[in-house]
């Protein structure tokens, strides 16, 4: 998380057009009228405490999600812009165990960041079912895309599902994702053949309710605890108690606190995960 402003720091205008220029791109429009309705969900006192938690929000845009997809794959052994240079062939295909999840998101993102949307790199680019039909080998490389891999619980269930015997014999197979929990990295690499490439590794200290996250006092957390429970009572610290205050532009994740996310009758998140 982002390190937030002092305490009684005033919530004006000036910090209000902050936030709504770094949340712009949100799949629901974040305005300063949306903002300030989330704000009135807190009360008096705790309004201040709120808007800490909006400048503590990690927010991954357009822009920060493409760099991240770009070291990432520069990283990787074997790749090189120019295909006469590249080891063995290399397919790219999204990580999800059904369509319409983050994976696709993230494969269009990941091709426009790295210059591959053009007709020339289609065959690069491929679904799940066509992984057996590519006949890839010792001397080629997948990778699979997503956004966030939180614990690798979830990871590892879809690769045993969906993946595992798809790519036996093909040489390097890659998650490739824009950020990664603690943890995740050693049980994927204990419960999958995948090797995990994050643009950003989540530690202790990114946990909201962590005693790790030193931006927030004990008290402050308590509070927030109570805000988290109106939101969802059975996960008020996010999905797999993760407390991130993480948000990517097509979707806040739900590993992240249920304020920022959650709505129905008695809550309405700033970052609606549906339309």
């Amino acid at each position: 998380m982002r390190k937030p402003r002092a305490p009684q720091t005033p919530i004006d205008s000036k910090r209000l057009r902050k936030w709504v220029r770094e949340f712009a791109g949100y799949r629901q429009a974040v305005t300063q009228a949306s903002i300030e309705d989330w704000l009135e969900q807190f009360e008096s006192d705790d309004k201040d405490l709120a808007a800490r938690i909006l400048d503590a929000v990690d927010y991954y845009g357009a822009d920060r999600i493409a760099a991240g997809f770009r070291t990432g794959l520069a990283s990787l052994p074997g790749w090189d812009a120019n295909p006469k240079k590249r080891t063995g062939r290399w397919r790219f295909v999204a990580f999800s165990g059904s369509t319409g999840q983050s994976g696709e998101a993230m494969v269009h993102q990941f091709r426009l960041a790295n210059s591959l949307d053009g007709k020339v790199d289609d065959e690069m680019f491929i679904h799940r079912s066509e992984i057996v039909g590519e006949k890839l080998t010792a001397e080629d490389t997948v990778v699979m895309l997503d956004d966030l891999t939180a614990t690798g619980t979830q990871v590892c269930e879809v690769w045993k599902v969906h993946f595992a015997e798809l790519v036996a014999g093909v040489g390097h197979v890659y998650l490739m994702v824009v950020a990664a929990g603690k943890g995740a990295r050693k049980l994927i690499k204990q419960e999958t053949d995948l090797r995990l490439v994050p643009a950003r590794e989540f530690d202790d200290r990114d946990r909201l309710f962590e005693d790790d996250c030193a931006h927030f006092t004990a008290a402050e957390k308590a509070c927030l605890l109570k805000y988290a429970k109106v939101a969802d009572h059975k996960q008020p610290k996010g999905f797999g108690e993760c407390g991130y205050l993480l948000v990517f532009q097509h979707r806040c994740p739900n590993n992240s606190v249920p304020i920022l996310h959650e709505s129905h009758k008695s809550w309405e998140g700033l970052f609606p995960r549906h339309d």
